[in-house]
């Protein structure tokens, strides 16, 4: 691949961003207990790779560390904080392991990526209270998609991305050539019950291998050779998208198309909509990374993550009776903070009440409903560890 030739990230649509923390309660700064979860869920694989990494390549004098998608809120400096603890911790130990005199730590580079319209500055009001400036850490902001270049050539080591990556950069078109009619009418996303389902499924996989195919591109010219991406994400278990896979958002097109019924939005605009959003199963990352053929998989593995283990329910019983209300009301608050911009760009902003108030409904008849089945809240999430190939 000619990574030279590969666009700008400037030239690439994007997706809107998440709430702002303008918007308070709603805000994703507000509703972001489930990413910290899935980050220390993978805390000490991220930390192992990273001693590791310096270690492997003869702890260096210095090394750049870079988030992609590091959002605003409490999360934004997690990762590389998380990094540059266990950089400086095998550092230390190795001073202490050859007796030397004086302690000589790298000198750490961390990029925080996320896209133009992301709030920076509330990110930088962060750093006062973490690690990050009593480790002599050089900090600077790189706003861009990642879809995109975003760092000079060979500049960097290691690089993270948490809950990002199921965002596409525009959502697929799908419409039949012959009619012009939209292939997933009623439903925005995947889904078991549409009437089209190979079709829509086929759309959404074009359009990650798309993006997917230029994300690892993009990194490859960016990464020096042995260095690695970390990679979580939501994705799916099987290559056939199930019931669980797609629940969150039938219930959020179920709410739209009531409002349809009744008038408050035009249906047709539910029927043109698609989330930019696709969670792929992991043979659609082994077929991308081997296509590319610049990195090597070293460590891929799905787990579950629900806000049941995350957030603070009194109880946490199945048998609770307001169980299933509390967890509707959870999830909603994190659907509209991670997605209220993007459907405000389709349906209007004077549409997101009463979506928001018609979506946690149908949530919870979704968890009453199944309650006897094991797991029926969790989020599937992939790991993914890649290392640049030598070569590259």
């Amino acid at each position: 691949m000619e990574h030279e030739r590969l666009p700008p990230a400037a030239r690439l649509p994007a997706v809107a961003c998440m709430n702002s923390s303008r918007e308070g309660k709603m805000s994703y700064a507000n509703n972001s207990t489930l990413q910290r979860a899935i980050a220390a869920e993978t805390k000490k694989e991220r930390q192992d790779t990273a001693a590791a990494l310096y270690r492997a390549r003869g702890c260096p004098a210095s090394m750049a560390i870079a988030d992609l998608g590091c959002a605003t809120g409490p999360n934004a400096l997690l990762l590389v904080s998380d990094a540059v603890e266990a950089v400086l911790a095998a550092a230390a130990k190795k001073g202490t392991d050859d007796d030397d005199d004086g302690e000589v730590l790298p000198e750490l580079h961390v990029f925080l990526n996320d896209l133009p319209n992301n709030d920076f500055n509330a990110v930088f009001r962060l750093l006062p209270s973490s690690p990050l400036p009593g480790s002599g850490c050089l900090v600077s902001a790189w706003p861009g998609s990642f879809y995109g270049r975003i760092f000079p050539d060979a500049s960097l080591d290691y690089v993270v991305s948490c809950s990002s990556l199921h965002y596409l950069s525009k959502a697929p078109t799908m419409k039949t050539v012959s009619s012009g009619e939209h292939l997933n009418r009623g439903r925005v996303y995947l889904s078991p019950s549409a009437g089209n389902p190979t079709a829509v499924l086929d759309a959404y996989r074009a359009q990650f291998e798309t993006d997917f195919a230029a994300f690892l591109g993009c990194r490859a010219a960016e990464v020096r050779p042995r260095g690695v991406l970390l990679l979580s994400f939501f994705a799916r278990r099987t290559a056939c998208p199930s019931m669980h896979d797609c629940y969150l958002w039938d219930a959020l097109a179920d709410a739209l198309m009531d409002m349809a019924a009744v008038g408050l939005i035009d249906e047709e605009q539910v029927h043109a909509f698609n989330l930019p959003y696709y969670t792929p199963c992991p043979d659609d990352l082994r077929d991308m990374v081997s296509m590319e053929g610049s990195f090597t998989v070293t460590i891929m593995r799905l787990f579950g993550c629900s806000f049941l283990g995350v957030s603070h329910h009194p109880t946490k019983d199945e048998d609770d009776e307001d169980l299933p209300r509390w967890l509707a009301v959870e999830t909603a608050s994190y659907v509209r903070a991670a997605l209220e911009p993007t459907l405000q760009m389709q349906f209007g902003r004077a549409a997101m009440d009463e979506l928001f108030c018609r979506y946690p409904l149908l949530l919870e008849a979704y968890y009453r409903n199944n309650k006897a089945t094991k797991n029926k809240e969790d989020i599937t999430n992939v790991f993914v560890v890649l290392e640049k190939k030598q070569h590259g």
